[in-house]
Formats: structure tokens, C-alpha cells, sequence
């Protein structure tokens, strides 16, 4: 009777020892998904041509079809194309001024700590390999 027991007891336990690293590997998961989204963007295309007859391309590729993509004028798109529905992620450019000294401070170390070992390289003379 008991070892009927022992056989239940591993089997719970192992379901439960299952069951965590479910969890364990569904926390990891959301961990990443709660990062930036635009570093996880990725676009593909190509230039495809779909009409045969000149005559409909030229119609299709005319200025009522045809716009500006964020308002750049040499690069023109479709007004169908889907990059339209994209916003324009503005490149990221840190505000330095309400920056403590100490902040600064703590970051002009840490640049001098990862610069370090190229800049004795470069006056030691070795070169690069």
C-alpha cells in the first residue's frame, strides 16, 4: 500500500517540478516581450513590377497614386503601400540637460573604462589582428 503511495507522491512531484519550469520559461518570455517594440521591427520587401502593359504601369506609377513617404520627396510610395501606416521613430537623441554632474561624471568613467585597452593599444603600437 505504501508503495502505491511512494508512486503517487513522485508523480505529483513531478508534475509540479513541470509545472515550474512552464512558469520559469513563460516568465522569461514576457520578460523580453516587455522590452522597446521597435527594436523587435523588421521589414522586408523587394520592387515588384505587376502590370505587363507599360501603359497601365505608367498610369499606376503616376503622381495620383504615387506620395511622399514622411514628406521626403525623392523617396515615393504607393498610397497603398503599408510603410504610410508607419510613424516616424525619430532618432533617439539623449537630453544632457537635466543631467546631474554626477551622472555625467559616472558616464565620462564609464567611457574611459571602455576605451581604456584601445587607447594603451594604440599608443603600445599593436596593431589590430
Amino acid at each position: 500500500m505504501w508503495h502505491e503511495a511512494r508512486r503517487q507522491e513522485r508523480k505529483i512531484r513531478g508534475i509540479m517540478v513541470d509545472f515550474k519550469r512552464r512558469a520559469d520559461r513563460r516568465r522569461e518570455f514576457y520578460e523580453k516581450i516587455k522590452q522597446d517594440p521597435t527594436q523587435f521591427l523588421r521589414m522586408y520587401g523587394r520592387p515588384v513590377k505587376i502590370h505587363l502593359d507599360p501603359a497601365v504601369a505608367m498610369a499606376a506609377e503616376g503622381p495620383q497614386s504615387m506620395m511622399p513617404w514622411q514628406g521626403d520627396a525623392t523617396n515615393m510610395i504607393d498610397r497603398f503601400d503599408v510603410r504610410a501606416n508607419l510613424d516616424l521613430i525619430p532618432p533617439y537623441v539623449p537630453d544632457r540637460s537635466n543631467l546631474s554632474d554626477a551622472l555625467d561624471e559616472e558616464e565620462r568613467f564609464g567611457n574611459y573604462e571602455r576605451y581604456r585597452t584601445l587607447v594603451e593599444n594604440e599608443a603600445a603600437g599593436c596593431k589590430e589582428n
